[in-house]
């Protein structure tokens, strides 16, 4: 007798009694899922492009070492200023000019780029990180802790963040992780909540009642059961808090509480700039273009898988 093929259940293929084994059923399900969300991503030009977009930008500030020209602190004080000591415009040797010390502007926006990504997706890390733990914790715990933990929220959303934020950034005084940690610190209450609310309705659903009625425990239900269902949610929370990110990281550099210099950032290169935007408007022009360019490109990825992961759309 041949073996029974394999049904379609819901999201997933399913293996038969006789069938499939359940953890290779699993794991074609798992990417039959993924291929339908990459099939309907790909159909979405706009986001598609803003997708090769920030791939490419991700490239060059990975490669920013080899690719950049020059050592971005390096002053070129004869040939990288003019002779009455102005930034020089693009030239065939500064590909995007010089700043007011005479040095790469190209170079610096690559290694600018690195820096401000590399705050963004680590701010952003923690952010999701601690935003799922207490969630988690208070979608799952009994009520008094999950009442304690989302007081903790709202007590967290009522500070003043941007003044707290300047102040923890004097005390501590500035540098990548100060500003990584800082942005991080006020970051992770809106989608704790968010994340305690798909928790509490998952908690009921029909798959968690059967695992509990076979005496799986709270935890492994949350890892095993409940957290791959938030995956999707947190795919999409990550390239939506990018931008704020990458603008705060901006904002705080651009108020000379950010990178300290001479390493280089897109908003510390726009502060530096300003003193020379109307003879040299390069200098706040290309490093802005570069910030629009990110936020607007990670704005749209996240539309686009918004879209993509959206159970209503499923096999369309």
């Amino acid at each position: 007798m041949s073996a029974a093929k394999p049904v379609r259940v819901g999201e997933g293929v399913v293996a038969s009694t006789i069938g499939l084994p359940k953890p290779a059923a699993r794991q074609r399900a798992a990417v039959s899922w993924w291929g339908d969300v990459w099939r309907r991503f790909r159909r979405q030009r706009v986001s598609l492009a803003a997708a090769v977009v920030l791939v490419a930008i991700g490239l060059l500030a990975l490669t920013a070492p080899i690719v950049a020209p020059r050592d971005p602190a390096e002053q070129f004080r004869r040939e990288g200023l003019s002779a009455v000591g102005e930034p020089l415009p693009p030239n065939a040797r500064f590909w995007l000019g010089t700043d007011g010390l005479g040095r790469d502007l190209f170079s610096r926006l690559l290694w600018g780029g690195r820096i401000s990504l590399t705050i963004g997706v680590s701010a952003t890390a923690i952010v999701l990180a601690t935003a799922l733990a207490v969630g988690g914790v208070a979608g799952f715990a009994g009520d008094t802790t999950g009442f304690l933990l989302m007081r903790l929220v709202d007590l967290m959303i009522s500070v003043p963040q941007l003044f707290v934020m300047l102040l923890l950034v004097v005390v501590l005084q500035p540098g990548i992780w100060v500003v990584v940690l800082v942005v991080a610190l006020f970051g992770w209450p809106y989608p704790a909540r968010v994340f305690r609310s798909q928790i509490l309705s998952l908690k009921e659903a029909d798959f968690v009642l059967a695992a509990r009625s076979v005496g799986v425990g709270e935890r492994r239900i949350f890892l095993r059961h409940v957290l791959p269902h938030l995956l999707p949610l947190v795919t999409v929370y990550f390239a939506l808090s990018m931008p704020g990110v990458i603008f705060a990281e901006a904002s705080l550099s651009f108020l000379g509480l950010g990178v300290p210099p001479p390493t280089p950032s897109w908003g510390s290169m726009i502060q530096d700039g300003l003193q020379y935007y109307r003879a040299a408007p390069w200098l706040v022009l290309f490093p802005g273009l570069a910030i629009t360019l990110a936020v607007v490109s990670f704005n749209l990825v996240a539309s686009g898988l918004r879209e993509a992961m959206d159970p209503a759309q499923r096999g369309r």
